[in-house]
């Protein structure tokens, strides 16, 4: 076993997508791309490698930052770009096979409208098989990601990345938008409570603490039950098992892989209207009770106060609080889902310590399937002021809406695919009868239900239907600094080992 703490991490090459959710930067674009000629595309990124934001380990001013670059591929754009087959074949085979397979259709629960035939981008069909056997798109090699402090300084700075009328030798795809949405709340400043997803809930607050990374608040000691091992997320640093996660680095952590990291990225769109319809109809139509029913859904209330917390209403002081567990929290132990319901969506996706009668286990295995999100929403909001209550008065204008969900991890199986299979699809989760998760787990061509614990009786609210449908997705490879300067030579020769 090698400890968390024998080895630094190695900030400087380390893209700073990890350590960094970018609220300071509001404004964000994902630019797909496929690469037309290699040379070039090396030569791109010689120009780019070093503006990429890095991992800083005094990052206490957020306010002069006003924008940030990073850059992924997929194992297509990998080979398109040279790296030697002996290498491609040491990263994982989620990885070099992609997310658009019917294995992992099958697995991720994407079904019905969300096959990955109806994709709006990352997957094709090969003309000799049949309709439902889709597979990645050989097409999409790159993914340039920018976030900036306005939309004016995001338009400088894609144009700066990829100037009008020059050929760089990289085809864009597609550009995907987002937005950053923000509540009826507002903080003890003024400032009004965000980010938030379109359902109205606030988004990104659960988050792990990476060993050896600066904290995400520097006025805050991260707690031990919340620190994960780096090579959970990070290739070439021991794992919670004490081994080197799967990828191209050797025993030593050394190689191609080393400071990088997988990304994977959902495009989840939200059918706001329905779910506040449904918790509406559940709730005899009283506004606060439908409110109360959809945080008992997600775990937390709108404004971000966790359950466990505060069962009855919302805290503004507990709005991003996340260091409490189920089981054995000194102040609100909740282990059988009395305060915080067994089935919420944040309990599904990190249980902490509440599966099994040994809490200090369960919450070691849970923090073995952590991941990092770093999702933006895209679409207008379905109201100005987010409010649910306008929600639930207000007609569905049609018009597109939902999550670009991208999370990082360094084992996609045992962490991304595990949460959303065995966690978050799985309708037994948890003793539970027949109840996914409610906002991510129902299924097309299927319904589920949802059961709150109450004393002396539970309640069951069925007919759930499906609130998220799938539009596109792949996997990805954010590489260290140092991989991304391999790529500008010839890596066919550079990266084998």
């Amino acid at each position: 076993m090698i400890p968390y703490g024998e080895r630094r991490l190695e900030y400087h090459d380390i893209q700073g997508l990890v350590q960094h959710d970018y609220v300071e930067l509001p404004s964000a674009v994902f630019v797909l791309c496929q690469v037309t000629d290699p040379e070039r595309v090396r030569t791109w990124l010689a120009g780019v490698v070093d503006q990429i934001e890095r991992v800083s380990a005094l990052d206490l001013d957020h306010s002069r930052r006003t924008s940030a670059v990073h850059v992924a591929f997929t194992s297509h754009g990998l080979r398109a770009l040279g790296v030697a087959a002996e290498v491609l074949n040491q990263f994982p085979r989620e990885f070099r096979e992609g997310m658009a397979t019917l294995q992992r259709e099958r697995l991720l629960g994407d079904r019905g409208e969300s096959c990955a035939v109806n994709w709006e981008w990352g997957a094709e069909r090969d003309s000799t098989w049949a309709d439902d056997h889709p597979q990645p798109d050989s097409r999409l090699h790159m993914m340039v990601l920018v976030y900036a402090h306005d939309a004016h300084v995001l338009h400088d700075r894609v144009e700066q990345l990829f100037p009008s009328g020059t050929d760089q030798g990289i085809r864009e795809l597609t550009r995907l938008n987002t937005v950053f949405l923000s509540g009826p709340e507002r903080e003890a400043d003024g400032q009004l409570v965000g980010p938030k997803e379109h359902f109205g809930f606030r988004d990104g607050i659960g988050q792990p603490h990476v060993a050896g990374m600066p904290p995400r608040d520097p006025n805050v000691t991260p707690a031990d039950e919340n620190t994960i091992a780096p090579g959970e997320v990070l290739l070439g640093y021991p794992n919670s098992y004490g081994e080197m996660p799967e990828g191209p680095t050797d025993a030593h952590g050394l190689g191609f892989g080393r400071n990088g990291t997988f990304l994977v990225f959902r495009q989840l769109r939200q059918d706001v209207k329905q779910f506040w319809d449904y918790v509406a109809a559940c709730s005899d139509s009283q506004a606060d009770a439908a409110i109360k029913l959809a945080a008992k859904m997600v775990g937390r209330w709108p404004d971000g106060t966790p359950l466990v917390v505060s069962p009855d209403h919302p805290k503004p002081e507990a709005r991003t609080h996340d260091q409490f567990l189920y089981a054995s929290d000194r102040e609100h132990p909740d282990p059988h889902g009395m305060r915080c319901p067994i089935g919420a969506h944040i309990r599904r996706t990190n249980p902490r310590d509440s599966l099994g009668d040994d809490s200090a286990q369960a919450l070691e295995l849970a923090n073995q399937h952590r991941i990092i999100r770093r999702s933006r929403a895209y679409g207008p909001p379905l109201v100005e002021d987010m409010d649910p209550k306008s929600m639930m008065r207000a007609v569905d204008n049609g018009v597109e809406r939902g999550l670009h969900f991208l999370c990082l991890n360094a084992a996609i199986d045992r962490q991304f695919e595990f949460v959303q299979s065995l966690w978050a699809n799985n309708p037994k989760f948890g003793n539970l009868y027949e109840d996914p998760d409610p906002l991510i787990g129902v299924q097309d061509g299927q319904t589920g239900q949802f059961t709150v614990q109450g004393e002396p009786i539970r309640c069951r609210y069925a007919y759930m239907h499906r609130f998220v449908q799938v539009r596109g997705g792949a996997y990805f490879f954010l590489p260290g600094i140092e991989a991304i300067r391999t790529l500008t030579r010839n890596p066919t020769t550079a990266v084998s080992r």
